[in-house]
């Protein structure tokens, strides 16, 4: 057990409200934009995969490296490179476990995606808003299977493309039948969790994380409803999780430099992504090489399989980082205050006066300045 001391820097800047709404504003410029994409470029469900190549998607899991480091010693550094072969052990030993039971490996990659997906949106949202406020954690089960389950019950041999073509195990009425089943299973039962989890008395309905969550799943939903699921699965990893992932990484890093600066933050992290960068690009333009698509779909299929044998470790470090609030840092710029309003007016409720002093730069910092990593 590592106990890690994390030093606090305050400096004044728009986080809270405003970084909540930032990649879910990205992903409905993306929508909006869709059907004009699509009338100009066919593939543009193969080259969204590929833009998250280059921005914000691989760059999210080459920062691994730094994460571990960063958990271990308390420095973001791309350093501790023989501590980190458990890692690639990992992503050894399920790419072997894919080429022998790909129907197996395909399914529980989905389901770790769930469970990834959904509880890095409920940490964002916590983040931003507040440690007072509560999202419990079922919630993220059901936030997290629309990512999976909408695609695999509305669309199960096109979930299952980028898989055939990483394991030329073709598609068959008895893999859609198990896509389907897979799909609603995931979907009911996270739906029951979810439901139990809402008696939970420590939820404030009224409270501004919860009208923004739910605001937030609802357009996340009609989302996979309404795309076809290689490009709603790839949007979604761009623009909310591996952007929310960035986000959150740039608030330490912006904290350890003193400075206010988050796009510039995000830049940076996407520059020291490149220790681990650069071979996952061979290992998917390699991969890309042998599975007989056009070049685009090629690329955008090898970059999943990356993904799908990187996931599980990727997500064991992640659940080490310690959930920070950001809110407490919060600006009282006219933007944020806006923004607090209109998550605010979600809900046809008044926001008990307890919760104002989340969004107050002057409010005591609610967040634990250490985290035990076991």
């Amino acid at each position: 057990m590592v106990e890690i001391i994390h030093k606090q820097t305050r400096a004044l800047r728009p986080h809270g409200a405003l970084i909540f709404f930032i990649p879910l504003a990205v992903l409905c410029l993306i929508w909006l934009a869709s059907k004009q994409v699509f009338s100009v470029v066919p593939s543009a469900s193969s080259w969204i995969w590929i833009v998250s190549l280059g921005f914000m998607g691989m760059a999210h899991g080459s920062l691994d490296l730094h994460v571990q480091e960063w958990s271990r010693k308390g420095e973001f550094k791309a350093n501790g490179w023989t501590k980190f072969f458990w890692y690639i052990g990992l992503m050894v030993l399920t790419f072997l476990l894919f080429y022998f039971f790909p129907i197996i490996l395909t399914l529980a990659f989905l389901t770790l995606t769930a469970i990834h997906f959904g509880e890095a949106d409920r940490v964002h949202a916590v983040e931003c808003f507040g440690s007072s406020s509560y999202i419990p954690k079922s919630w993220a089960w059901i936030r997290g299977s629309f990512v999976v389950a909408i695609p695999s019950i509305l669309h199960p041999m096109k979930t299952w493309e980028p898989f055939y073509h990483l394991s030329n195990y073709a598609y068959n009425s008895g893999v859609g039948n198990l896509i389907s089943i897979f799909g609603y299973s995931l979907l009911i039962g996270a739906t029951i969790v979810s439901l139990v989890g809402s008696f939970d008395l420590r939820i404030k309905w009224s409270s501004p994380i919860v009208a923004a969550y739910i605001f937030e799943s609802i357009i996340c939903l009609l989302w996979f409803v309404y795309l076809p699921p290689l490009f709603a699965i790839g949007g979604y990893f761009l623009a909310i999780h591996s952007t929310k992932h960035m986000l959150r990484l740039s608030q330490f890093k912006m904290r350890k430099h003193n400075n206010s600066d988050i796009l510039k933050s995000v830049l940076k992290l996407h520059v020291d992504a490149m220790w681990l960068g650069v071979p996952a690009y061979l290992v998917v333009i390699i991969w890309s090489y042998f599975l007989g698509a056009d070049w685009t779909s090629s690329l955008a299929f090898a970059s999943i399989g990356f993904y799908l044998i990187s996931t599980f470790p990727h997500h064991l470090l992640v659940a080490k980082i310690p959930i920070r609030n950001f809110a407490s840092e919060s600006s009282n710029s006219v933007l944020d205050k806006t923004i607090q309003k209109f998550s605010s007016s979600l809900m046809k409720f008044s926001i008990n006066s307890g919760h104002d002093d989340v969004y107050s730069s002057s409010a005591p910092e609610r967040a634990s300045s250490s985290s035990h990593i076991e």
